[in-house]
């Protein structure tokens, strides 16, 4: 079994494109945990949070936006061919996995999962899985008929449904490891309460990572754009959350 981590990441966007892969990344992961859990509470779960991914990609243009970043990610690494530090073969095998998903997107018919917002079965659940309890038999009959069909049946048309975003989820796992790779964890401490880092102006940063050892009673609270950001630690409470004045030690990477 994996060692269980020793602290807790935050993970904080510094623009609506990173926000948007980040939510993306968040729902696809818990889709594929639920839908593989032999459950019909979780496969409730899981249609509800397909609806999620759904209603997250109909809003602005993803698809143009990653074509973008892909394209600017291969131009990147095409440049490190020329150096001698580089492994060739896997520089090479890096560069066809980028060419790969860029096609996967760039062949994409119309919005991401605009295909599967068109299932019948899909639609028909769309509008009363959303009301509080409305997955009894006599709200959604097919859906509560589909409930009781044999686990593998059910997994198989969840891997179905899934693979309409699988070009997707691969695009938003290779940049995101990009950006997260590109900073590296550097120890900070509050002062006054508050840590401020101001950005260079040749830095175009995407995310911030603060660690936190998971033992510690206090979360961070992070605002930021392209110009700055700012952490506060906040002490939960159960009539009220404070503010902490005392100066909090952390670890902090700018990606």
């Amino acid at each position: 079994m994996p060692e269980a981590a020793s602290y807790i990441l935050y993970e904080h966007p510094l623009n609506e494109q990173i926000r948007a892969y980040l939510r993306l990344e968040n729902l696809f992961n818990i889709q594929q945990e639920l839908q593989s859990i032999d459950s019909v509470a979780s496969h409730i779960a899981a249609l509800h949070n397909l609806w999620e991914i759904l209603d997250c990609l109909d809003r602005g243009d993803l698809k143009a936006e990653l074509l973008k970043e892909l394209e600017q990610q291969k131009n990147h690494f095409k440049q490190l061919e020329a150096s001698p530090y580089i492994d060739d073969v896997k520089l090479k095998r890096f560069l066809e996995q980028l060419q790969q998903l860029y096609l996967w997107v760039a062949n994409y018919q119309g919005k991401f999962g605009a295909t599967l917002r068109q299932d019948r079965f899909i639609d028909l659940i769309k509008h009363r899985i959303r009301i509080p309890g409305a997955s009894c038999s006599f709200d959604l009959p097919e859906l509560h008929q589909f409930l009781q069909q044999p686990v593998n049946y059910r997994q198989q048309k969840f891997t179905e449904w899934f693979e309409h975003f699988d070009g997707l989820n691969k695009c938003l796992k290779v940049l995101l490891r990009l950006y997260r790779e590109n900073g590296q964890f550097v120890d900070g401490e509050t002062n006054n309460g508050a840590y401020q880092h101001n950005f260079d102006k040749k830095q175009n940063p995407h995310l911030i990572r603060v660690k936190m050892p998971i033992a510690t009673s206090v979360y961070p609270e992070i605002s930021g754009s392209k110009y700055c950001f700012t952490i506060r630690f906040i002490q939960p409470g159960e009539q009220e959350q404070k503010v902490l004045s005392d100066d909090t030690k952390f670890q902090v990477a700018i990606c």
